[in-house]
């Protein structure tokens, strides 16, 4: 278990090397399936999810919209959409955490949600900036299909181990 300091000086390089894994991992999906298919990992979105159980809303937002910076460098050149969508996301997964009781159902379906959304969205941003041009006909069933799959897959293998690694249930709720 890593102690809620620790995790908090911990977040930001370990969300930076779980967004360049997230890139390799949907790369080598996308080579598998022939490019047919393309799940994009979102590990990163996961333990976004998980961390904010723990550490304060203000630095959380503020590592989120450095990562979708550097989201958005790496992906497509264009600064913005990826830094609005992760710092709304970490907005959402606060506001669940207030209305909703934490538990691994609510985990699992606030992934299902937060993912469809980030795809959702940043497909919406970039057709309307004229980035990209994707139908309908190859964005649900080879896209987002595929994706939620493969996040659903990693949510029922990770979802306990991470939390044994980065949730400290002998801690107070501190404000970190």
């Amino acid at each position: 278990m890593i102690r809620r300091t620790t995790l908090k000086n911990i977040t930001p390089v370990l969300l930076f090397l779980l967004f360049l894994l997230d890139a390799h991992v949907t790369r080598i999906i996308a080579a598998l399936t022939n490019n047919a298919y393309v799940a994009n990992a979102h590990l990163a979105l996961l333990v976004l999810l998980l961390v904010s159980r723990v550490v304060n809303q203000r630095f959380l937002l503020g590592t989120s919209l450095a990562i979708g910076f550097l989201y958005d460098l790496y992906y497509i050149g264009v600064i913005g959409i990826y830094a609005v969508i992760f710092p709304m996301l970490v907005m959402l997964f606060y506001l669940f955490k207030q209305i909703i009781q934490q538990n691994i159902l609510t985990l699992f379906f606030t992934v299902i949600i937060s993912v469809t959304l980030f795809e959702t969205i940043s497909l919406l941003l970039q057709t309307i900036f004229g980035l990209t041009g994707v139908s309908s006909d190859f964005f649900i069933p080879r896209y987002l299909g595929p994706t939620l799959l493969f996040n659903i897959l990693m949510f029922v293998i990770l979802i306990f181990p991470l939390e044994k690694l980065l949730i400290d249930p002998t801690e107070d709720e501190l404000s970190i």
